[in-house]
């Protein structure tokens, strides 16, 4: 059964121990605010608490998800229609208001974070302040991440600094796949990169096409694919090829007893030599290396 939303929140002192977790949450709360209420409401401390007329800059980030209602969001490159199912990002340093349409209102759900972790995504461009503002495709998944998170500060959990930080990342997360090709779109681009995924892990020691092939069948050009299996899994399809390949030779090296050389050829390698000069590459170790640290954990 649903929890009825109710207006709750919470601002954390930071300890030296959520500092080196890497991540951690600064606030996070939930809000329905009716039509014609005040908002933002009161009880926000110093730094946090704002007017329309003067908006706010913060020194962390926050995520705020509108699960229904309208509103507005400004910052100081452009404006917003906020709509049920949209999220947007509020970064340091950057100026910002936002409100509810006052004939309709809104419900909000928010984190606020701040550590080395987010620092470096925002700084490696998985967010931007250029794109603030994102639709949402798995609202459901989105919406428990954010009870998770409200969950566990209320039931005071121990570490709930770590056990939040979890929730936050994983919010995150759910946030930079709605930001990728295919998310506002059609969804034959999803449907597409998913079957080449899944065409990629057949077995591997059968024949299989050649990349242009693959995008040929799925009815899209080769460039267009390589660009967009890219942004969808971090890997070209070569590359991701060459992972499965790798998972299926780590696995017999550990688990049967064939020869480096039947492996690499039940794993679709066109000879030992290269499978084994790549695997070192990836790995570090030789197969043989590979094989004997696993036969000695076994001893």
């Amino acid at each position: 059964m649903g929890r009825a939303l109710q207006t709750f929140f919470r601002y954390f002192p930071i300890s030296d121990r959520d500092r080196l977790w890497g991540l951690y949450l600064t606030t996070a709360g939930e809000s329905r605010i009716p039509p014609g209420a005040p908002y933002p409401p009161t009880g926000h401390p110093g730094g946090y608490h704002f007017d329309w007329k003067r908006g706010r800059v913060l020194r962390e980030y926050q995520f705020v998800y509108i699960s229904s209602g309208q509103g507005l969001l400004e910052t100081a490159r452009s404006r917003w229609r906020i709509t049920p199912g949209q999220a947007f990002i509020l970064f340091p340093r950057v100026w910002h208001r936002y409100r509810p349409l006052p004939g309709i209102g809104w419900s909000e759900h928010w984190i606020g974070c701040d550590g080395p972790v987010v620092r470096s995504l925002v700084r490696n461009g998985f967010f931007s302040p250029r794109r603030p503002v994102l639709r949402v495709r798995e609202e459901d998944l989105l919406l428990a991440a954010f009870s998770s998170v409200i969950d566990a500060v209320r039931a005071g959990r121990p570490a709930v600094q770590q056990v939040a930080s979890g929730a936050a990342l994983y919010i995150m997360s759910l946030l930079y796949s709605a930001l990728q090709p295919g998310q506002e779109g059609s969804r034959n681009v999803a449907r597409a990169i998913h079957e080449a995924m899944h065409r990629m892990a057949d077995d591997p020691a059968q024949p299989a096409p050649s990349l242009p092939e693959l995008a040929r069948r799925l009815g899209v050009s080769y460039t267009w694919f390589r660009r967009t299996f890219a942004h969808h899994t971090g890997l070209s399809p070569h590359q991701y090829r060459i992972q499965i390949k790798l998972g299926r030779a780590r696995t017999l090296l550990s688990e049967t007893a064939l020869t480096v050389k039947e492996v690499a050829f039940r794993c679709g390698f066109e000879s030992e030599h290269y499978f084994s000069r790549l695997f070192k590459r990836k790995t570090g170790v030789a197969p043989r290396e590979w094989r004997q640290s696993f036969s000695g954990r076994r001893g």
